[in-house]
């Protein structure tokens, strides 16, 4: 357990301050030992994975911050398929390796995608039509209060970039993915796909300092008939590689995608943020809702469709 530790480069934005309480579990036994201990201290609990999705407050975060270091992977072979057990810290990419390499496919959509098992099965995963739930077959929960459960896929209530996680307290400790085995064509063919989707991603997208789409997609309630893709309203607005707030900038890449150059802080990420909320309300009278986390913010700082007019 450590005391006042930095979070800057545990994030993608490279910003933020410090944890009041840091813990890096290894095993079960640990992140029961470190919930107690916040349990017994009074203290509120955040887990942070590769933080490819999160923006951390600049006053740092207080109470306990998880930082999972369970990476453990193995296979089995059921009647259904093959079964990949990953740990929640383990990196998603390493994960996609581990599977083709022994021919076990599916996970090879997600090729590419910043963030660790456990930030994944938080939100949900997607890469256009594929989810990760569509490969998620049950997973190791533990509760804040400590308890260690096994739960299926039902269980997490996915929808689009949501999750039970969302508004009920669980560290995801691993999770199993039923894969499909592949002859020796089919898995080459996979390496093959994956091989092109990362290609793909690195011609489209930012790769450092960012947090991938900061903005998620408008649901069909929300777009009311319009287009529910948020990049098509800021393109049309005119933000890409433009709009700028202190050292955060949209980048040239993606209308949806903010960066950070050395120097900057997550107020700055927050302020450009807002800027875009308000270009897409103004032109669209809609209110883009965030995909990223925020991780130690007193309250939630970005505009809402109840506070974009006051």
């Amino acid at each position: 357990m450590l005391k006042d530790f930095p979070l800057r480069e545990l994030n993608w934005f490279k910003t933020g301050g410090n944890a009041e309480y840091f813990s890096e579990p290894q095993t079960v036994e640990d992140a029961q030992s470190d919930l107690a201990f916040a349990k017994k201290e009074g203290l509120s609990v955040n887990v942070l994975g590769e933080g490819a999705n999160t923006l951390v407050s600049d006053s740092g975060c207080k109470g306990l911050v998880l930082h999972p270091a369970n990476k453990e992977l193995s296979l089995n072979q059921s009647s259904e398929g093959i079964v990949l057990e990953a740990g929640c810290g383990a990196i998603m990419q390493d994960v996609i390796d581990y599977a083709l390499n022994n021919s076990a496919l599916g996970l090879e959509e997600f090729a590419g995608l910043p963030g660790t098992v456990g930030g994944a099965a938080f939100i949900n995963a997607h890469f256009f039509e594929f989810f990760l739930a569509d490969f998620l077959l049950s997973a190791k929960v533990i509760s804040f209060d400590g308890s260690l459960i096994e739960v299926d896929k039902d269980w997490f209530e996915y929808g689009y970039d949501v999750s039970r996680l969302h508004r009920e307290k669980w560290l995801v400790w691993s999770v199993k993915f039923l894969l499909k085995p592949g002859n020796e064509f089919e898995t080459a063919f996979a390496k093959g796909r994956a091989y092109e989707i990362i290609r793909q991603r690195s011609r489209r997208y930012p790769k450092e300092r960012t947090c991938g789409s900061f903005f998620r997609n408008f649901l069909p309630e929300e777009a009311g008939g319009k287009v529910p893709s948020v990049a098509y309203y800021l393109d049309k607005v005119g933000v890409k590689g433009t709009l700028s707030c202190g050292q955060a900038v949209v980048s040239r890449k993606h209308a949806n995608m903010l960066e950070t150059k050395e120097g900057a802080t997550s107020a700055d990420v927050v302020g450009l943020a807002r800027e875009m909320q308000k270009l897409v309300y103004k032109n669209f009278n809609l209110v883009p809702v965030p995909e990223c986390r925020f991780l130690g913010f007193p309250s939630f700082p970005l505009y809402t469709k109840d506070t974009i007019d006051g």
